[in-house]
């Protein structure tokens, strides 16, 4: 589904493609995450990386690019480098470069990303500490205000952002979604679904999406946005956050 001019929303997938860039990006994987839920003794399937890889494959199929951007969390705990953080790491980055054969590995750090400096090298992959800035798109991860003023289409992740439905049950659901929109200074901005199989998203219609983002706080509203919203195998257009939230009101 086209966004904006050369920007596609790829249909079922939390995935973007950028034309331009010849990229595909995604954000917020937290690999590891059942490794780290176990030591706090929550123990989940182990399905995270499989269905990342699974996703990531049938993108690059769909699209034949030849780049990826990670847009920040790639890993899940803050204060370390947890075993299977390290293990699905590099199985993660081997499986881009060897079965993709990807020419470009991109990841701008987010706030779960400490430590991950010390396997730049060791990963091939080019990492940005904050923001990067590529043929006039901007990455961000999210947690902090981009510095860069003069791009013209930003791209950050963070929020998992999601719309709650009601099934036949009466049982809410939540599915992932896109938000595309514009700054208070009428920069083009869309905001990237979680990559994460576990995490479903925090409903953008009940008033909760970064209630604490700088982002928010300081240069965008969430009510004017765009949800597109990923069903399977295809994407949905909710319409602006605003209309949703007052449907929800009714």
């Amino acid at each position: 589904m086209k966004i904006a001019e050369g920007v596609e929303a790829l249909e079922g997938l939390p995935v973007l493609y950028i034309k331009k860039l010849n990229a595909i990006v995604c954000s917020d994987l937290h690999l590891g995450y059942e490794g780290v839920m176990a030591d706090r003794g929550t123990f989940l399937p182990k399905v995270n990386l499989r269905n990342i890889k699974k996703t990531i494959k049938k993108a690059i199929e769909m699209t034949k690019a030849d780049r990826i951007i990670i847009d920040g969390d790639i890993k899940n705990e803050f204060s370390d480098v947890h075993v299977e953080e390290f293990n699905e790491f590099y199985e993660f980055t081997k499986f881009l470069r060897e079965e993709l054969k990807l020419k470009y590995i991109d990841l701008v750090k987010g706030n779960h990303d400490n430590f991950i400096d010390r396997y730049e090298k060791s990963s091939s992959i080019k990492l940005y500490r904050q923001e990067a800035l590529m043929d006039g798109f901007l990455f961000f991860h999210g947690e902090e205000l981009p510095k860069d003023k003069d791009a013209k289409f930003l791209v950050m992740g963070h929020l998992h952002p999601a719309i709650g439905i009601y099934n036949k049950l009466g049982i809410k659901e939540k599915l992932k979604c896109f938000l595309y929109g514009k700054t208070r200074d009428k920069r083009e901005i869309i905001i990237l679904p979680a990559m994460n199989y576990f995490a479903e998203g925090i409903d953008v219609a009940v008033g909760h999406l970064g209630e604490n983002s700088p982002v928010f706080k300081k240069m965008l509203d969430v009510g004017p946005m765009e949800a597109i919203c990923i069903g399977e195998g295809e994407l949905l257009d909710f319409g602006k956050v605003s209309e949703i939230a007052a449907i929800g009101r009714r």
